[in-house]
C-alpha cells in the first residue's frame, strides 16, 4: 500500500473553492461582486417592504439617502439605529467583496463616501430631509 503525497491539481482546488463558494452562497451569476452594486442591492432588500415599496422609485447611488429616510420615517426607526444597520451592511460589503477579489482602494473609497453621504443625509433635521425627499420627486 503506497500512499501518494502528492498535491490536488489546480483545477481540483479551483473546484472545490467554487463549490464551497456555491455552498456559501457567493457563486453564481446572480451574485454581486462589486462593493456599490452590492452595497445598494442589500439596501434595497432592507427598504423594500410593502408599506414604502409601492410609491418608491428605483434605488440608485444618487437617490439611496432619501429612500433610506423614507423607509426610517415609516418604520420609525431612530437615525442611530438606522446608521448601525447600514454601518453593518458597509463592513459585510468589503468583507464579501474582498472574498470575490473585487475590492480595490478606490472601490473601498467610493463605498466609505456613499456611506457618509447616507449617514450625513439620515442625521439632519427631519423636515429638511422629508422637504428633500419631496422636491426629489
Amino acid at each position: 500500500m503506497t500512499q501518494s503525497n502528492s498535491l490536488p491539481s489546480a483545477l481540483k482546488v479551483a473546484a472545490e473553492v467554487d463549490a464551497a463558494l456555491a455552498q456559501a452562497g457567493l457563486a453564481g451569476p446572480q451574485v454581486e461582486r462589486e462593493a456599490i452594486p452590492m452595497y445598494l442591492a442589500m439596501l434595497h432588500e432592507l427598504i423594500d417592504c410593502p408599506e414604502t415599496h409601492s410609491h418608491l422609485p428605483d434605488l440608485k447611488k444618487s437617490n439611496a439617502a432619501e429612500l433610506v429616510a423614507v423607509w426610517m420615517r415609516a418604520e420609525q426607526l431612530t437615525p442611530d439605529h438606522v446608521v448601525e444597520i447600514l454601518t453593518e451592511q458597509v463592513d459585510e460589503v468589503i468583507e464579501l467583496s474582498a472574498v470575490h477579489g473585487t475590492l480595490q482602494d478606490f472601490k473601498r473609497r467610493e463605498l466609505f463616501n456613499l456611506h457618509r453621504k447616507i449617514v450625513a443625509f439620515l442625521q439632519l433635521p427631519s423636515t429638511l430631509t422629508a422637504t428633500a425627499y419631496t422636491q426629489s420627486l
